[in-house]
């Protein structure tokens, strides 16, 4: 006969209120206002278990009431709406790229109320990159009302992410360490924290409730300070064995004696001229200078800016084909610095060169991206409403 111990029987008892919880209150953030009655519908779970969930957040200041609202149009009859108290917590996003690192602070209904910032041209080392971090994050805790409310830090990081981990493979502006950055902030400032890959951010994103919300299976690629892309499956990212998957920018696309060196330890990757920092080292150009260069007609850029666009287009022909995504996502601050008419000119390219098989692919190119930091504290936001699944075995 199999006995059961009270100690266990307690915590399944507190395990499934905690989950219970976590499904009212995701539903309140993400519909609401929204009644007792309809939380009981959606939830599956009865009224009474609404009743003291909702009195017991209510109770808290994680949730308030709003003003009385329709429940049926045209009935008369009214519902009280539950809201998120924005103010109960809040999160901090830090975007963390080449040259500077960002830094916002956001309540529940995504307002950002506090900001920072630090640059360099160069942080050379991991100790000053973490100093620059720490003074970013410092500043940051200064102007939330309440430090103690702050509920997580996101980071979307340009570079190789072990974002199970929370590690670092690759340090943009540095090079490949395996900086286990997730559990040094965290002994500092004890406060859990999450990292992602800046373009696995976009990505999900942009599949979730933007511009590939309709599509299953896409790529993203973005040409930034670095080249980087996301690879989505059935909507889920693909990874790799060892996180690689989608660096668009170690794809091969230049030759010869274009065929510049590269900090992977190879030569002729897409980011050694189709990004801002691979530009600044293969020939010793900014890319704004590059831009004025096409812009003036020198034959030097006009020259190697065909050479770009080929080899982008080739890469990105042969990728569609081998992969055969629904779509194509193209971004990043390369595209819209160099000329408004270069991502035509690439889908152009492309267009032409596809099999016919895979040629209904859809290529889209996204202008304005959204705010880095406002995605990495959506990392910290979905963790709190998250059920723990894994636990249920308990």
């Amino acid at each position: 006969m199999h006995i059961v111990s009270d100690s266990v029987k307690q915590t399944s008892h507190m395990l499934l209120k905690s989950i219970n919880q976590q499904k009212v209150l995701f539903l309140i953030y993400s519909e609401g206002p929204i009644s007792r009655v309809e939380l009981a519908e959606k939830t599956g779970l009865s009224r009474q278990t609404v009743t003291n969930i909702v009195n017991r957040l209510l109770k808290e200041k994680i949730i308030v009431t709003g003003e009385l609202i329709d429940l049926e149009a045209g009935s008369g009859r009214k519902r009280v709406g539950l809201h998120i108290n924005s103010g109960h917590f809040y999160a901090i996003g830090l975007e963390l790229a080449g040259k500077y690192i960002r830094g916002k602070v956001f309540n529940l209904r995504q307002e950002a109320v506090a900001s920072a910032e630090r640059t360099s041209n160069k942080y050379g080392s991991i100790d000053v990159l973490m100093q620059l971090l720490h003074e970013v994050i410092d500043e940051l805790l200064t102007q939330v009302p309440n430090s103690s409310k702050v509920k997580g830090i996101g980071i979307s990081m340009q570079g190789l992410v072990d974002s199970q981990h929370g590690i670092v493979l690759r340090t943009p502006g540095i090079g490949v360490h395996r900086l286990p950055l997730k559990q040094l902030l965290e002994d500092q400032y004890n406060i859990p924290v999450y990292i992602e890959n800046d373009v696995n951010l976009l990505s999900v994103n942009e599949n979730m409730n933007g511009c590939l919300k309709d599509s299953n299976n896409n790529i993203t690629i973005k040409f930034d300070y670095g080249t980087g892309g996301a690879i989505v499956h059935d909507k889920q990212i693909i990874a790799g064995s060892s996180f690689v998957a989608g660096e668009f920018g170690h794809y091969k696309g230049f030759y010869g004696e274009d065929a510049y060196p590269c900090h992977c330890g190879r030569s002729g990757c897409l980011t050694t001229l189709a990004s801002s920092s691979g530009l600044s080292v293969s020939i010793k150009c900014t890319l704004e200078e590059f831009a004025e260069g096409i812009r003036t007609g020198d034959p030097k850029f006009l020259s190697l800016y065909e050479k770009i666009v080929d080899g982008i287009a080739i890469a990105v022909t042969n990728i569609i084909t081998f992969i055969n995504p629904d779509s194509l996502l193209i971004t990043g601050r390369v595209i819209h610095t160099i000329s408004p008419e270069m991502f035509n000119e690439i889908r152009a390219r492309v267009m032409h060169q596809l099999p016919v098989t895979v040629n209904n692919v859809q290529l889209i190119y996204l202008h304005n991206k959204p705010d880095e930091t406002k995605l990495a504290a959506g990392l910290v936001i979905k963790r709190a409403f998250e059920i723990p699944l894994d636990t249920l075995s308990l």
